[in-house]
């Protein structure tokens, strides 16, 4: 992970080597519980294309971070209000 700012905000960023966080995990050099890992490897595939399976990784996500790896699902794919599309609205 690197930090930096924006450059007409400078709010503090991070960028995260998402094929380097996989292999990580593989490899069992990050220390996580099984969900952080499930939510890591979604978020590995929607950020930096890592194939994942997904029957695998949303199996065992309890509802929080279900409802969170639906909601960055959503935003990818370019839904922006949440509670809009939740509710059945703007398709």
């Amino acid at each position: 992970m690197e930090f930096g700012q924006g450059i007409t905000s400078g709010v503090v960023m991070a960028a995260v080597d998402f094929e380097a966080a996989a292999r990580a995990l593989e490899a069992g050099a990050l220390a996580c519980s099984g969900g952080e890992g499930r939510v890591l490897r979604i978020a590995t595939s929607i950020a930096g294309g890592v194939p994942v399976d997904l029957r695998e990784a949303v199996t065992g996500l309890d509802e929080n971070n279900a409802v969170l790896a639906a909601a960055a699902v959503l935003h990818a794919a370019g839904c922006r209000d949440l509670r809009t599309t939740a509710q059945g609205g703007r398709r």
